[in-house]
């Protein structure tokens, strides 16, 4: 069975093939007669052999559009199967499927397809869109001049690089001649209402489509729906978690304000795995928000009417809008109200990279203060963007906390203009709310982020800072199914006194051989500054030893970081298996990523 997965002309993809042995690996020969006549029983009563989204009998009607989605947060998901669901209930069949797994060769029997997908990053498509960016780039890209397509593109203003994974998705298949039958929508933080929007549109086109057609417009392919058990609690209709504790894990010396913050999930029905993340709700602080309206003058009691909903201005800036994470939209539109030119001629000698150091450093009432504005109600909310859920990896598994969710916090500070300010989420998470109040949450599936299904597979975890988490979710995991894998933890903080994060955990997990070495890079324990990239070209030989036994590889933390750990494999651990130049090195990383032996979860 194994060997006719190697054949040229298999239907799977590497990755699938490589989760296929892994799920086979382990059968006896009773267990595997059983998965054949199994297979061959559903097959033979005309079922498809696997309940994945969009999959179709042989012989039934394929669907007159294709949805493909790719996202990091779920968002694009939602976008992608909510359309499908909507054009079911036309009669018309849409399926609607992760580019994950997707061969992307297949593209060219697609007569018609949109797309919805995410920018991760510095600009950079999501991890389980990458195969399909890479297959349009090569030079073994089909013509693909018989596909109609159109592409929805979620984004975030704040970030220099929005929507830019949707551009270049657009650009890749207009270059292989792929024609747009509607424009491009990019859709900031806010993006429900412009991907209903865009959805009534697609709708209407599958509609014209199928009554052009000689086909019937209903089909009578059956389309399985990926609706999780918890789906009920969304980014829209939060499930209000209540707040069991939030305790400082940074010793009291420490520069940086951590927290492990436990929430209830009660009787939600809410489940979630070792990998997901946690989107969280939070509102700004109340001094704050007097602050910016003191400033501008501007009643807080003030009742405005704005997008169908009333509110006072001090629940609008409290609850519904962003103001401690800028955008370049709302900077340049706050300095036409500024005083005077100042604002203005500091902003026209910034470029890119300075212009995002000002962002970053600043927030709206840092502006409110240092420049000095006119402006009313109305034009302040135009010019805000409302307020966004903040995502955290999961710190647990429910398989050792029951109905709780734990997540690592760290306090965002800032200081542009002499004043500390802290990030929105962090201060509401780690400062201000307390045990007995609520917060509003809902899960982010990161199904790319994952044990591997062959528990005896080593692990290399890989991270800074409170990238840790999701490791401890592991551990939790596997100390509960009474599994111990090989595992090597690597974890880069500022000190080891005051900034190993859950310490008497992992060296518990140590002492009891579930964590097999642990290497910590101290960055500013010596005179140099070593970093988590520095222990990975130190132990290149060893780090070779692991992955060539099989072991999965994680990198969890900051972008930066994890570029960083990338370049220093792809120099260093990269010559033990592969001859020749960056390239080389580069394909070999892409093929650990392939097998889904790398895994990413970067910020």
């Amino acid at each position: 069975m194994l060997s006719a997965l190697d054949t040229q002309n298999s239907p799977f993809t590497e990755g699938q093939i490589q989760r296929l042995r892994q799920g086979l690996e382990g059968l006896d020969a009773h267990q595997s007669a059983w998965l054949s006549g199994y297979l061959a029983g559903r097959l033979a009563n005309g079922a498809p052999a696997t309940a994945t989204p969009g999959a179709s009998p042989a012989g039934r009607q394929a669907p007159v559009l294709e949805v493909f989605y790719a996202s990091e947060t779920g968002n694009g998901q939602g976008v992608a199967e909510a359309l499908a669901r909507r054009a079911g209930q036309s009669g018309l069949a849409l399926k609607a499927r992760s580019l994950d797994g997707y061969r992307a060769a297949g593209l060219a029997q697609v007569k018609r397809a949109v797309f919805v997908v995410s920018t991760h990053g510095d600009g950079d498509p999501p991890e389980e869109a990458i195969d399909l960016f890479e297959y349009l780039q090569s030079p073994r890209a089909a013509d693909l001049s018989g596909l109609e397509f159109g592409v929805l593109a979620l984004g975030d203003r704040s970030y220099g690089k929005f929507c830019e994974a949707g551009r270049q998705l657009e650009h890749l298949l207009l270059a292989r001649g792929a024609r747009a039958f509607t424009p491009r929508i990019e859709c900031d933080v806010d993006y429900e209402q412009d991907a209903e929007a865009w959805s009534t549109g697609i709708v209407d086109y599958a509609a014209r489509v199928a009554g052009e057609s000689d086909a019937p417009a209903v089909a009578p392919a059956a389309h399985l729906s990926v609706v999780a058990a918890n789906s009920g609690w969304t980014r829209k209709r939060p499930y209000q978690a209540e707040v069991l504790t939030a305790q400082k894990i940074t010793g009291l010396e420490s520069g940086k304000d951590v927290y492990h913050v436990e929430l209830s999930l009660g009787n939600s029905g809410l489940r979630y795995e070792p990998g997901d993340a946690l989107g969280v709700w939070p509102l700004n602080a109340d001094d704050t928000v007097a602050a910016i309206l003191d400033g501008l003058g501007i009643d807080p009691a003030q009742r405005v009417e704005h997008d169908g909903e009333t509110h006072s201005m001090r629940d609008w800036l409290g609850r519904h809008r962003e103001i401690t994470r800028l955008a370049p939209a709302t900077l340049s539109g706050y300095a036409k109200f500024a005083r005077g030119e100042a604002l203005t001629q500091q902003l026209d000698g910034l470029d890119e990279t300075a212009l995002r150091a000002y962002l970053e450093r600043r927030q709206f009432v840092d502006l409110v203060e240092e420049h000095p504005a006119e402006l009313g109600a109305d034009e302040l909310l135009e010019l805000l963007r409302p307020l966004s859920p903040r995502s955290y990896s999961i710190a647990s598994s429910q398989a050792a906390v029951g109905d709780e969710v734990h997540l690592t916090v760290a306090t965002l500070f800032s200081d542009a203009i002499g004043r500390q300010r802290r990030g929105v989420a962090s201060e509401h998470l780690n400062h201000r709310l307390q045990p007995g109040d609520r917060v509003g949450v809902f899960l982010e599936a990161n199904r790319r982020f994952r044990l591997p299904v062959d528990r005896s597979r080593p692990l290399i975890m890989i991270a800074a800072g409170t990238g840790i988490a999701p490791y401890r979710a592991f551990l939790q995991q596997l100390e509960a199914e009474g599994e111990a894998p090989e595992s090597w933890l690597i974890f880069g903080n500022p000190h080891l006194r005051t900034d190993f994060l859950y310490q008497r955990e992992w060296l518990r997990w140590r002492t009891d051989g579930r964590v097999s070495r642990i290497d910590g890079a101290w960055s500013r324990d010596q005179a140099d500054k070593r970093y988590v990239q520095h222990v990975v070209s130190e132990n290149a030989d060893e780090l070779a030893a692991w992955l060539d036994r099989g072991a999965h590889l994680y990198l969890c933390g900051c972008l930066g970081m994890g570029q960083a750990v990338e370049q220093a494999l792809e120099q260093y651990v990269a010559p033990h298996f592969v001859t020749g130049g960056e390239g080389v090195a580069a394909d070999w990383l892409a093929g650990l990523r392939s097998q889904r032996r790398l895994a990413k979860d970067l910020y």
